[in-house]
């Protein structure tokens, strides 16, 4: 039966708990006994700006947990992706007699990602099989990465965080793409080669439509179609590709002292404050704010 909301939790907290920061996201490894953690759900929705996602990657013995409204279980090659504000209660069942439960957890703020908070949301309270894919990439990178954190460096720990919320954004985008795989159109291959292109132009501010159609020897017209049915313009997805390329400068350590506005201009924006109105559009805060406070908020 769930706990009244006044009874926090009964058990002691983990054995052993250490946690690294790699800037924004923080990554360790945790071992509980073989017992039962109860929470009141403080914040069910959790949807702050702030916010995480959480992964847990079993090393020995697993878990269960009661998330929302179901009930999940974990174990050695799962990969659990969840939010801590849900769980009611956890459950952890040990190796072998007398051995603590094992895991190593992720911390990755939302605003690392690339894919909006509403369409995540159903993916959370999953445990996913990690032994192949992306999910094995990630399952894997966070492993190591717990085991032995104190062997990076400051700056090198930043960029493996960064390479933790972009191995996160593509599982994402990989189970949220559910159409069937089919050998790709002709249309669908020149799409991908002007994607390709626009990538490898980004910095170019003279980059426009006009350019990219005479390129690849189609009509502007049929430029903005082949657009259209992904739901964005031309215009839109060279602006989103560059304040992602901008938003990861803003967050390497290495950069730190390059002005923003160089960072913008590197990444085909000629004016600041056209960059700073787009970048806040995009992610709710300002570019000299994200870099303020790379490791969340």
């Amino acid at each position: 039966m769930r706990q009244q909301p006044h009874e926090h939790r009964i058990s002691a907290g983990p054995v052993r708990d250490t946690l690294t920061r790699f800037g924004a996201v923080t990554v360790g490894r945790k071992a509980f006994e073989p017992t039962s953690r109860w929470k009141a759900v403080t914040d069910a929705g959790g949807t702050g700006p702030g916010g995480f996602y959480h992964l847990v990657i079993p090393l020995a013995g697993s878990v269960r947990l009661h998330w929302a409204d179901r009930e999940v279980s974990s174990e050695v090659g799962d990969l659990l992706l969840h939010d801590v504000t849900r769980v009611s209660s956890a459950h952890f069942r040990p190796p072998s007699p007398g051995a603590p439960f094992e895991t190593a957890v992720a911390a990755v703020p939302r605003f690392l990602l690339t894919q909006p908070q509403d369409r995540v949301e159903p993916l959370l309270g999953r445990s996913l099989a990690a032994d192949q894919g992306i999910a094995a990439l990630l399952a894997d990178l966070v492993g190591k990465l717990a085991e032995h954190p104190e062997t990076y460096r400051p700056s090198d720990r930043a960029r493996l965080g960064l390479v933790v919320a972009d191995l996160l954004s593509a599982l994402l985008a990989n189970l949220l793409d559910d159409r069937p795989v089919i050998a790709p159109s002709g249309r669908d291959a020149l799409l991908q080669r002007i994607q390709d292109f626009v990538q490898e132009h980004l910095r170019d501010p003279e980059l426009t439509p006009r350019e990219i159609a005479a390129r690849h020897h189609i009509s502007t017209s049929y430029l903005f179609r082949l657009f259209q049915e992904q739901d964005t313009t031309v215009a839109g997805h060279i602006r989103t590709q560059r304040l992602e390329r901008a938003r990861r400068d803003l967050l390497d350590p290495a950069l730190r002292q390059v002005p923003i506005s160089s960072i913008a201009a590197r990444w085909g924006f000629t004016q600041a404050a056209n960059f700073s109105r787009a970048f806040r559009r995009a992610y709710g805060l300002p570019p000299r704010e994200l870099r303020r406070e790379p490791t969340g908020r």
